[in-house]
């Protein structure tokens, strides 16, 4: 009598509990009333699930449960019913039984003159699935190319063996299909198929015994089904087999017997289907070959994922490698030595938030003897914004070593970088030329942060550009009128430029650096009488150190730089020296 058996209960393994199906419907829930069988679980649904009989046979189907309900760890979506088969697992919440059915014929090995005919699918009452069934009758004894058990244990040793040395997919698919042409002497075709981003199966191989029977066609249906149902299908006649569809002449595929079996990866995921298939009509395939092809299939899956994963870990290393390079050329385009300019300090500190980063600084001579100090930050990080730096980097010492007036040669900058170069991006700039000689500070300012100036003379911090005097950012529009201020230097004086990620640098908390706290580290500590404090190496590593310490070790979340530079009286110390560039790894 069919039944079901209980396996396994929320408190462990079950007493093989046996419930009788000597009905027509069987309703499982918590509803002592209204279910047959009674489960009394809160997890469970009132009316959870029900088993029916129609025909003979048993099929089951979810009541749209709470938690739902599970064959063979497949869900079973409502409206549908599933036809169940002996030794089907049926999960509900954490119970977990098994169908048992002695009425059954289960598989075993066809003797000769016995095979499979593929029959029409028996349509399942509320579903688009169907289900495959296989009666037996006669045939002749010669239409079978029986495989010895040697031949199979020999195939699975070859093919376990080929696995373990083949670490890449192409030459690993040929070779699988070679392997099981020499153990299925029946085939005439081989098929590998592998899922794409979209889910559907395409091709990675097709292979032939002969090079003019060529075909990439295939039955979409079969092999739908196989990697839907994740089962194995067999149709020992394909011609009287209802599964390949009215739409799909058999003369078209031109095959007769086919076996189809499902690739999953180790966690039971889909991942493809393999295909053999004869067109010959004296050539069939037995249920010994579907179970040897569906062992070889779960070799073949798990030695896919493992080429998959290492072809994700040398892509990986080679992106690593990439970026490792676009590091150091970025690098490459900030300065290696601070400049010498008698009575000035200089210095630079560069940290992206990544391996590379969209902040820039630059000195740049200019042929008067004036330097051009320049601070920038693309917007975004990474690689895109890497690579927007390199164009700035050139263009800017372009437009002021070709145009003497610091407001045009900005100008001609954001005509420069608004023709298509940045894209949707925008660039925030603070260019200031110096003129040692004179201690004169010309700014232009293009939508960046006002760089701070301490006046030693009045012992102030304060902007050395004022917000109405701060333009657009560059690339936002072509042919705008940038302005430019001038302001004078005394002896002890500093300025301090930086980018955003110093203000926004943040905290565990997730509390940011801001605006107060870097006037609070720029200010002179007046208790302490410290005049070196002031000085532009001390004060830049100053202000590097407070948001290091600010962070707490929390990941940086956006680049920095830092340029500090200032006047300092003569004969009280070293001005530059090029050990003073420093640069932080991510």
């Amino acid at each position: 009598m069919p039944s079901l058996i209980l396996l396994k209960a929320p408190e462990g393994a079950a007493p093989s509990k046996t419930i009788p199906l000597d009905g027509d419907m069987f309703v499982i829930g918590r509803d002592e009333r209204e279910c047959q069988i009674v489960i009394p679980h809160h997890a469970v649904s009132r009316k959870h699930a029900q088993i029916v009989r129609a025909g003979g046979q048993f099929y089951i189907e979810d009541l749209k449960s709470r938690n739902r309900t599970f064959v063979n760890s497949k869900e079973i979506l409502p409206p549908s019913r599933l036809a169940l088969k002996p030794d089907d697992r049926i999960k509900i919440c954490d119970f977990l039984f098994r169908f048992d059915d002695e009425r059954a014929v289960k598989p075993q090995p066809l003797p000769a003159g016995i095979y499979t005919k593929g029959r029409d699918e028996d349509e399942v009452e509320d579903s688009g699935q169907t289900t495959i069934e296989a009666t037996q009758g006669k045939g002749n004894a010669q239409s079978l190319l029986e495989v010895t058990p040697s031949d199979r244990l020999r195939t699975l040793l070859e093919i376990s063996t080929s696995l373990s040395r083949v670490i890449e997919l192409d030459p690993l698919f040929a070779q699988i299909a070679d392997t099981l042409f020499s153990v299925f002497k029946q085939a005439d075709r081989c098929l590998v198929l592998l899922l794409d981003e979209n889910g559907r199966a395409r091709p990675k191989v097709v292979k032939c015994r002969r090079a003019s029977q060529e075909d990439m066609r295939f039955s979409k249906t079969i092999v739908k089904k196989t990697i839907d149902s994740m089962q194995s299908y067999l149709s020992v006649d394909a011609s009287n087999d209802a599964m390949l569809g009215p739409a799909v002449s058999i003369a078209e595929f031109k095959i007769r017997s086919v076996m189809c079996v499902p690739l999953a990866s180790s966690e039971g995921r889909p991942i493809g289907a393999m295909q053999l298939d004869t067109q010959d009509r004296a050539k069939k395939f037995s249920i010994d070959d579907l179970n040897l092809l569906t062992i070889v299939a779960n070799l073949v899956g798990i030695s896919i994922e493992k080429a998959r994963m290492l072809a994700q870990m040398l892509e990986q290393q080679k992106e690593a490698k990439e970026v490792e390079l676009a590091r150091k050329v970025q690098l490459g385009f900030l300065p290696q030595t601070l400049p010498d300019l008698k009575g000035y300090e200089f210095y630079a500190h560069y940290s992206p938030a990544q391996t590379v980063g969209g902040d820039y600084y630059d000195f740049i001579p200019l042929r008067d003897g004036r330097l051009a100090i320049v601070v920038a930050d693309v917007a975004g990080k990474g690689v895109p914004a890497a690579l927007l730096v390199a164009k700035l980097s050139s263009e800017v010492r372009f437009c002021l070593l070709t145009v003497p007036d610091l407001a045009q040669a900005v100008c001609l900058l954001n005509d420069q970088m608004s023709n298509g170069a940045l894209g949707d991006r925008f660039v925030t700039l603070a260019v200031m030329v110096l003129d040692p000689i004179e201690h004169a500070l010309t700014i232009v300012n293009a939508g960046h942060m006002s760089p701070k100036l301490y006046r030693a003379a009045t012992d102030q911090l304060i902007d050395v550009i004022s917000l109405d005097d701060t333009g657009l950012p560059i690339g936002t529009l072509p042919g705008y009128p940038f302005g430019q201020v001038t302001v004078k230097l005394g002896r002890g004086d500093t300025v301090t430029a930086f980018t955003d990620g110093v203000t926004d640098a943040m905290n565990q908390a997730s509390k940011m650096f801001g605006d107060e706290a870097l006037s609070q580290c720029l200010a002179p500590d007046n208790s302490a009488h410290d005049t070196d404090g002031q000085r532009a190496k001390n004060l830049g590593m100053r202000l590097v150190d407070a948001v290091r310490m600010h962070a707490d070790g929390r990941a940086q979340n956006d680049d920095i730089a830092v340029v500090t530079f200032g006047r300092f009286e003569p004969g009280t110390g070293q001005h530059t020296s090029p050990n003073q560039i420093a640069t932080a790894n991510p």
